[in-house]
């Protein structure tokens, strides 16, 4: 079952397990997730991390495909030699599957001896669930600490309130040793007793002679360029750094690094598309700012009838949709790479009756990143940002039939910007659906302006 509407609903933990449970998985939770709160005000948002076997990783895997999550990473390359696979929700909760516990960037196997550790002295919670006893838990908390990358403040304040709480500090040094991790526990300690709400960091991890290996490799990772492959190397890739899947209005879509993919609200995008052209014959619809695709390709098998056109300016962008177009059977939408309206056949001039529309509109002053995806794709023109959404309304004009309609997103008060300019090149904004502080706006061409 994919997701079809815009609030895609997230499993609770024993949801999981119960599911796990049914397909014979033994599933050892490491963190229940999804929240903590850090402060009186400030909320972290963190996954819910679960440890399976090995031999169960894939049984694992297909318990999770069917549910009704929004986006996971597409495991290739690079990120096969990660021993996760990770799944994440609109609302923000994440569920992440090891098959062995993170060691990035050495190989998982590096910390076999400490999985097989948290294995031996799992227990029952109260509610049922597999967990680790709380010295295995505080030696993998300070294993994960003294790795490289982002992502491991939650693990730290986890350490820092579960070390005073364990009575018997030389059995967690036996637990450490025996794991050959003494040296990460030592250096973990050794913060946390001094006060510091800051991590250790990367350093000493390792006892023995994999210490060497430990350095050589985070020397390494600390210098990989571009950052993208930095995070990767240290097993903690942001939004953007690899391929990705993403599901949208009943399709599963797939983009590479650094190429934008759909948010949540493009369903609304795609349902106020299907209601605006329910009544036309054979439509013509243009999307433009395609990206992978999925606006275009979701309308397109909505629609079969339609004649789908989307325009992008980035090469990648385009190959990714064309391999989704392929890959869904949707060979009949047309991709065009290059600016705006340029790349449009002549043949469709006055014959468009939807363009949709979700150019760079953010304002430079905004302080917003996704992930790592280039800013041009999120950063508008202009003072204000709506720079390419004025170019692209007026050279809009002479490619939509009479009537045809215009659709945009952008931020809230920007429409109430835009919409009088919108009049004075003949169409007829309509009221923005909101959600949040963004906005899909329509506006429909009454007759086009003299040239």
């Amino acid at each position: 079952m994919h997701a079809s509407r815009s609030e895609v609903r997230a499993p609770v933990l024993a949801t999981v397990l119960d599911l796990m449970r049914d397909a014979r998985v033994d599933a050892l939770v490491l963190n229940p997730g999804p929240v903590a709160s850090k402060g009186p005000t400030a909320i972290v948002y963190r996954p819910i991390q679960l440890l399976v076997r090995a031999a169960d990783f894939a049984r694992a895997r297909a318990v999770l495909e069917p549910l009704d999550w929004r986006y996971s990473w597409l495991r290739g390359k690079l990120l096969r030699l990660l021993p996760a696979a990770t799944y994440w929700w609109d609302s923000g909760p994440v569920i992440e599957v090891y098959w062995s516990l993170p060691a990035a960037p050495l190989p998982p196997a590096a910390l076999s001896r400490l999985t097989n550790l948290i294995w031996q002295h799992a227990e029952r919670s109260a509610v049922g669930h597999l967990r680790p006893d709380e010295v295995s838990r505080l030696v993998h908390l300070a294993v994960q600490v003294c790795r490289p990358g982002r992502g491991h403040e939650g693990e730290w304040a986890d350490f820092v309130e579960l070390h005073p709480s364990v009575g018997d500090r030389a059995r967690v040094e036996r637990a450490a040793h025996a794991a050959g991790v003494g040296r990460a526990l030592q250096r973990a300690v050794a913060v946390a007793d001094a006060g510091s709400s800051i991590r250790p960091g990367p350093g000493p991890l390792y006892d023995g002679p994999r210490d060497l290996a430990w350095r050589l490799a985070t020397a390494l990772q600390e210098r990989a360029y571009p950052r993208r492959l930095r995070r990767l190397l240290a097993g903690a890739p942001a939004y953007g750094d690899a391929a990705i899947r993403c599901r949208l209005a009943g399709i599963e879509l797939r983009a590479g690094p650094g190429v934008f993919v759909p948010a949540p609200e493009a369903e609304l995008f795609v349902d106020a598309a299907v209601a605006r052209i329910a009544a036309l014959d054979r439509p013509t619809i243009v999307e433009i700012g395609t990206g992978c695709g999925p606006i275009a390709l979701a309308l397109a098998r909505a629609r079969p009838d339609a004649e789908v056109h989307g325009a992008e300016l980035s090469s990648a962008a385009v190959r990714w949709a064309k391999s989704n177009a392929r890959r869904l059977g949707l060979d009949r939408v047309r991709f065009h790479r290059g600016s705006l309206l340029d790349p449009l056949p002549y043949r469709l001039t006055g014959r468009v009756d939807l363009m949709i529309a979700n150019l760079p509109y953010l304002p430079a002053r905004e302080d917003f990143t996704i992930g790592s995806v280039p800013r041009a794709t999120i950063q508008g023109s202009g003072d204000d940002g709506l720079g390419l959404v004025r170019q692209l309304a007026r050279d809009a004009t002479r490619f939509l039939s009479s009537g045809g309609r215009l659709q945009l997103q952008m931020l809230a008060w920007q429409w109430d910007l835009l919409a009088p300019e919108l009049v004075t090149l003949g169409y007829r904004p309509g009221s923005p659906q909101l959600f949040g502080s963004f906005a899909i706006c329509p506006a429909d061409l009454g007759s086009p302006p003299p040239a």
